[in-house]
């Protein structure tokens, strides 16, 4: 490494995943999912709305990251994800997620899919206000 790596290592990541670390610890997994259930709340506070049953994924299971992934009827995911931003102030990921063979399995190549990420930082007005957006943009 010495004689084929140039420039210095990554100290500003590795004090960052040091003081995540470190966060998760202090915190404990266990309090941290017991605040979960943001992608549960998206999922059924979205369903029944015509358009907004293209979730992706297995929800079967409780032990997931709180990540809901979907897609609205045809459209194309960016248009999606830009009238989550500007409409509502949501930011999500778009697209193909650096995940081509994922898409081409799920058939989701041209369309991509909107990916919204909660954490346990998430409040239940941000939670709601994501329902709302998905439930007016389906409708």
């Amino acid at each position: 490494p010495t004689a084929l790596e140039a420039g210095t290592l990554n100290g500003h990541g590795l004090a960052g995943l040091g003081a995540a670390v470190d966060y998760l610890n202090r915190q404990g997994l266990s309090s941290i999912r017991a605040k979960g259930g943001a992608d549960e709340k998206v999922l059924s506070g979205s369903a029944g709305y015509s358009g907004s049953e293209g979730f992706i994924g297995d929800f079967r299971t409780m032990d997931r990251c709180a990540i809901v992934t979907l897609n609205i009827r045809d459209y194309d995911s960016g248009e999606v994800g830009d009238a989550l931003y500007m409409d509502y102030g949501i930011a999500t990921e778009h697209g193909a997620h650096c995940a081509p063979l994922m898409h081409q399995a799920l058939g989701t190549t041209e369309q991509g899919a909107v990916r919204f990420s909660f954490s346990h930082f998430n409040t239940e007005e941000e939670i709601q206000r994501g329902i709302e957006a998905v439930r007016e943009l389906a409708e």
